[in-house]
């Protein structure tokens, strides 16, 4: 199993308690001694429960930031979501900025990205992700 980069929407199935995803946490959590998401993917969780006024929920989140690798927007990381931005514009393609910086940062720690949807992130060269709802 490759170490990941946890996706928004994959948190957010953990944070319902999907039976599938929470399992496959069971099994990454064996090979690896957290999970790992960046800040973009905590500030979608955080501002979608905060938005909703989930407390439970965002205590649940809380907790697991503590025990997680919540990985910082840095230089090395916008320069290449930069190159990445330039090779997707040159090719006629688009990614969301959120989902452009996930994918910098997966590139730039060597994580492959672990998503419920492949769409945001197949164009991206060299970024290797898996869909952990299938």
């Amino acid at each position: 199993m490759k170490q990941c980069l946890l996706d928004t929407n994959i948190l957010s199935y953990f944070l319902r308690g999907d039976a599938p995803i929470v399992e496959k946490f069971r099994v990454y959590r064996q090979h690896y001694p957290y999970i790992s998401f960046s800040i973009f993917t905590y500030y979608e969780i955080k501002s979608g429960l905060t938005y909703r006024d989930a407390h439970k929920k965002m205590q649940q989140f809380e907790q697991l930031t503590q025990i997680s690798e919540v990985i910082p927007f840095d230089e090395a990381i916008a320069n290449t979501a930069s190159e990445v931005y330039c090779n997707l514009r040159n090719r006629g393609l688009v990614v969301a900025p959120i989902d452009l910086f996930i994918g910098a940062t997966a590139l730039c720690y060597n994580y492959t990205v672990a998503t419920a949807n492949i769409k945001h992130f197949q164009h991206i060269q060299n970024l290797q992700y898996e869909n952990w709802v299938e």
